[in-house]
């Protein structure tokens, strides 16, 4: 059965037996195709609504941090493990599971206590993904997204299932991202007018016929491929700045050449 990173079902996760499945930066399997490990590695931490956890390792940044999620931050003299304050706790056991696959141990701090030596180490102190609904560990109204398109000749919206990944958002399309407080609609930059028309008014019939009585004023950002905000991309596990400069069709074939 083949799976695509980042859709990986529960029963597969479950083989890890409650360990993270760690993905690592650079390199595959093929001879020569190894790249030698960063000095400072830092890695994400996001569980599934099985409880299942995923550990990406993302660009040592402090702008890819985000206050939903468990990160370990591994360098040459040091390791922290920092908690978001949306962080479950299956993240939290992830990413101490993460900790001793890397074969260190570290210091946990929580969001807003960091020591100056763990900015440094990110490269200074900067803005991050965060938001009130990032920080909600309840997360009573988990985000959903939504698929927009006439391709077939009629203008359709269909729901992606499964995690969010950032392979979700289809350049030619435009989408929907429901993360309850506020309504993303999100254009491709190969989306039709059409599409864009369409996906902005069905925005606000969405939320009016939402039978879950939320707000009927809940505000609707409108956002453009390559000009996401922090408050969008933090819903998307190890999101890449990068990840549209590479053209997908020749992605795709690097992939299946793997």
């Amino acid at each position: 059965v083949r799976v695509v990173q980042g859709k990986e079902p529960p029963h597969l996760l479950s083989l890890f037996g409650g360990k993270p499945m760690i993905v690592y930066k650079g390199g595959t399997s093929r001879e020569g195709g190894q790249v030698q490990d960063s000095n400072i590695r830092l890695f994400q931490v996001r569980a599934s609504s099985s409880g299942c956890t995923r550990a990406v390792e993302v660009d040592v940044a402090a702008s890819n941090l985000n206050s939903n999620d468990a990160f370990v931050l591994k360098t040459p003299s040091a390791a922290f493990l920092w908690v978001g304050q949306g962080a479950s706790d299956p993240e939290k056991r992830g990413a101490q599971e993460l900790l001793n696959v890397l074969g260190v141990s570290g210091s946990q701090i929580a969001e807003g206590s960091e020591p100056d030596d763990f900015w440094e180490a990110l490269g200074g102190k900067g803005p991050y993904r965060t938001s009130a609904r990032l920080k909600d560990r309840l997360n009573a109204h988990p985000p959903r997204l939504f698929a927009c398109t006439n391709k077939i000749g009629r203008f359709i919206i269909e729901e992606v299932p499964g995690e969010l990944t950032q392979d979700d958002l289809a350049t030619d399309d435009v989408m929907l991202l429901d993360v309850w407080d506020q309504v993303f609609v999100w254009i491709g930059n190969e989306a039709q007018e059409e599409e864009k028309k369409e996906a902005i008014a069905s925005a606000s019939k969405y939320i009016e016929s939402d039978p879950a009585n939320r707000d009927k004023r809940t505000p609707i950002a409108v956002i453009k491929q390559g000009f996401e905000p922090p408050t969008f991309t933090g819903w998307f596990l190890g999101w890449d700045n990068d990840y549209w400069a590479v053209d997908p069709l020749e992605k795709a074939l690097a992939e299946l050449n793997m």
